[in-house]
């Protein structure tokens, strides 16, 4: 199993280099788990010699490739059209604040893309207004000009769906042919119209318009001069396609290019206040690790679990607002030893976790850099967890993570205490399902509710691992023994009332999967 260490500083990165770098044009959260951003090295000109088209591919896992198009290759060369492109239709997003110095949105868009066999005089995939000089080359597009005199260029979108808000430009077709003079000549913007533009607005979507062979959004920076510069990216981090790998090992370009040749780029998504998943395969763990951690979102929560031998990873992130550390998937004495290096540089743990695999136990841990008296220990026996729990009582800690797991007939204990004030606690884990129910019910009576939550099997029978506390008094729900489909009815439900997510449980060692949730709100 992979791990990834990443102490947070990418905050740092963005602020110091801010006026020389900018965000990827696409944002992570509008492509599906198996998309990616693509790109390659764009031919070198003048004004374009670091520039990029993008375009994006997905894994086919039915033939075992990257692809760009939706459908089979069958399907799409029996009819080739724009709209099964991958790219095709994606929003676009300024890199780098500035005004519109320049645009056109309604150039009708390429009857389909270039196919092999085509000619390359008569270009059939072409529309007949760019053969003959009515509109740009970049078709419906943006120039950008930003506070250093820079401009950047973002070419080819759909037609429409740039507004009128920033571009004032409404024709379908120049009014004559441009012949030998500049496409400035009508589509630039007069100053009193042009709009300032955000980093980070929405500026329209992935087309095939003007001078393309196929859906594909085009960037590229130059100075006043019209010279192509170098992009530097705020974040970003990309990958070789390789069609025997569906799941690559990413690499972080944050304050440099995209890496040369052909490169699948997994674009940040914007930071909310917590994104969570839950029954998530292990083979995807690693590069949604290295993803959420480059978007600028931190680890709050792991929880590993195993189906029917397979492991699976529940998974709450928030907002970085410090440095931080996450392992997961690691054996014990992997765990031990990332534990040591991580106290001997200052982090504190504030969660972990275990669950049982085929090949033994593996743990998961989270550290962040503060000052913080903790107690851990894992691999525990029973009667080992209660002298432990004694220990932590009379530092006067708080229980964090009560992981249990079955090993060889024995429950296993991996625990987390913090010098924390929450009122009075207490732990109970070996609870039947409706024993938890009526534990929950009781601990209510005594004002306390449940923070905590762990499920696993031992000798066929489900079982629950909770810790109720007195603080903080919060709003809260919380539910066990749910399905896949009514985890997520719950979690939208909650969501949806303004609750976050503090607890995600897989049951660790059932046939199906199952899920227990706790959430608060202020």
């Amino acid at each position: 199993m992979k791990h990834l260490t990443l102490a947070l500083v990418i905050g740092a990165i963005s602020s110091s280099a801010a006026a020389a770098t900018y965000d990827l044009p696409f944002k992570g959260q509008d492509f599906g788990d198996h998309e990616k951003v693509h790109t390659f090295d764009h031919a070198q000109n003048y004004s374009q010699k670091h520039g990029f088209d993008m375009g994006a591919r997905r894994y086919d896992f039915d033939n075992s490739r990257w692809t760009s198009v939706t459908t089979t290759v069958a399907d799409y060369n029996a009819a080739p059209t724009n709209n099964k492109f991958v790219v095709y239709n994606k929003s676009i997003y300024a890199m780098h604040a500035g005004k519109v110095i320049g645009c056109w949105r309604n150039a009708p868009e390429n009857p389909r893309p270039k196919l092999s066999g085509d000619s390359d005089t008569t270009k059939p995939w072409l529309h007949s207004n760019l053969k003959n000089g009515l509109m740009p080359g970049g078709g419906n597009m943006l120039w950008i000009e930003h506070s250093d005199g820079t401009r950047m260029l973002y070419a080819h979108m759909i037609p429409g769906s740039i507004s009128t808000s920033l571009c004032p430009h409404n024709a379908t077709a120049y009014p004559a042919a441009i012949g030998d003079n500049s496409e400035m000549l009508y589509v630039a913007v007069p100053a009193a119209q042009q709009a300032s533009i955000s980093k980070g607005q929405y500026l329209g979507r992935v087309g095939n318009s003007g001078n393309s062979t196929g859906p594909h959004l085009h960037i590229h920076l130059q100075n006043s001069g019209g010279e192509g510069q170098l992009i530097s990216f705020n974040r970003g981090i990309a990958a070789t396609p390789d069609d025997t790998k569906p799941y690559p090992s990413w690499t972080r370009f944050a304050g440099s290019t995209i890496p040369t040749g052909s490169q699948l780029i997994w674009a940040p998504r914007t930071v909310g206040s917590q994104y969570v998943r839950h029954g998530m395969k292990a083979e995807m763990m690693q590069g949604f690790f290295s993803h959420l951690a480059d978007s600028g979102f931190k680890a709050s929560w792991f929880d590993g679990y195993s189906v029917s031998g397979n492991s699976f990873y529940n998974m709450v992130w928030e907002p970085a607002n410090l440095a931080w550390r996450g392992f997961f998937g690691q054996s014990s004495a992997g765990y031990q030893q990332v534990f040591n290096q991580a106290i001997e540089d200052g982090y504190a743990p504030v969660q972990v976790d275990s669950h049982q695999t085929g090949s033994g136990t593996r743990y998961s841990v989270i550290f962040e850099k503060k000052p913080l008296a903790t107690l851990a220990k894992h691999g525990l026996t029973y009667a080992q967890h209660m002298q432990v729990m004694d220990q932590a009582k009379d530092l006067n800690m708080r229980p964090v993570s009560v992981s249990v797991v079955s090993s060889g007939g024995d429950r296993r204990y991996t625990v987390l205490y913090q010098q924390q004030n929450v009122g009075s606690w207490t732990v109970s884990s070996q609870l039947t399902s409706a024993a938890y129910q009526n534990k929950v019910n009781s601990e209510l009576e005594a004002g306390r509710r449940p923070i905590y939550l762990n499920s696993y099997v031992h000798q066929g029978e489900v079982n629950y691992t909770a810790v109720f506390s007195q603080l903080p008094q919060l709003s809260w729900g919380a539910k066990h023994g749910q399905t896949s489909a009514q985890f997520q009815t719950q979690f939208d439900n909650f969501s949806g009332q303004g609750y976050q997510t503090e607890v995600v449980s897989g049951v660790d060692g059932l046939n199906q999967h199952n899920f227990g949730g706790i959430w608060t709100k202020n």
